[in-house]
């Protein structure tokens, strides 16, 4: 979720990158790395799973806030990873609140609609720079800010060169995904730019379902590819392509 900066990086260490895990005092956990390559990430992720699971010992571990700063290293054509950080704290599932969908759960027509609607006025303020209302919008576990998300909004103005819309695809629906904050029912929607200067975006908006027709955004991972590094970088659509897998 996250800064698109374009530079040039120096390469990164072979090394397993240096993963921190911090009590926060009242909030749990913080594993934090400052630097994850393009083959990293998922090797990162896995070991942050297993550190908190051994933090966390008998009880289940949740997972807050989810951040970092997004980077195209130009001269090796990859997207990198800086200021990682990964929120946690450990619960009993005995007592936790939230409850799994059925396995076989099925979005309704009404459901779609919600969810729809939903992220498309988070877009809208986006595009708007409403950090306000996009704060609001996301689930409190996040513990977005009015200026993060004001931030998220200039960010995605980088690039533009005109004005257009953000407009979301749904790509699926996820029932009690095991690597969610809580079980349930989430939405995965794929966000399309038509501002001139953006050539497309990778990722998208994850929504969950509170109850029926009520949805938080989950998680926001938008990065913005720019026309330019097509027009002056000459990168290939495989390169693109390759820019946009973690």
């Amino acid at each position: 979720m996250a800064t698109i900066f374009v530079a040039a990086l120096l390469a990164a260490a072979s090394a397993p990158p240096e993963i921190k895990i911090e009590a926060v005092p009242g909030r749990g956990y913080v594993a934090t790395t400052p630097f994850i390559d393009e083959n990293q990430y998922d090797p990162v992720v896995a070991r942050v799973k297993a550190m908190a699971a051994a933090r966390c010992g008998r009880l289940s571990v949740r997972f807050g806030r989810y951040y970092f700063d997004n980077q195209i290293d130009v001269e090796r054509g990859v997207m990198v990873i800086k200021n990682f950080r990964q929120s946690f704290f450990c619960f009993d599932p005995a007592t936790d609140p939230y409850k799994p969908v059925p396995a076989d759960w099925k979005a309704s027509a009404t459901e779609i609609a919600a969810a729809t609607q939903y992220v498309t006025r988070f877009l809208n303020n986006l595009n708007a720079g409403n950090g306000r209302a996009m704060a609001a919008m996301t689930d409190p576990l996040l513990e977005t800010t009015t200026e993060e998300m004001n931030r998220f909004s200039t960010e995605a103005k980088v690039h533009q060169t005109g004005t257009g819309t953000l407009t979301p695809r749904l790509d699926s629906w996820l029932v009690n995904p095991a690597d969610a904050a809580y079980p349930g029912a989430y939405a995965f929607f794929a966000v399309l730019s038509s501002h001139p200067g953006i050539a497309g975006t990778c990722g998208g908006v994850l929504l969950y379902r509170v109850s029926d027709g009520k949805y938080q955004v989950s998680q926001y991972d938008v990065r913005y590819i720019s026309q330019r590094l097509i027009d002056e970088e000459g990168m290939s659509d495989e390169e693109l392509d390759r820019l946009c897998r973690r």
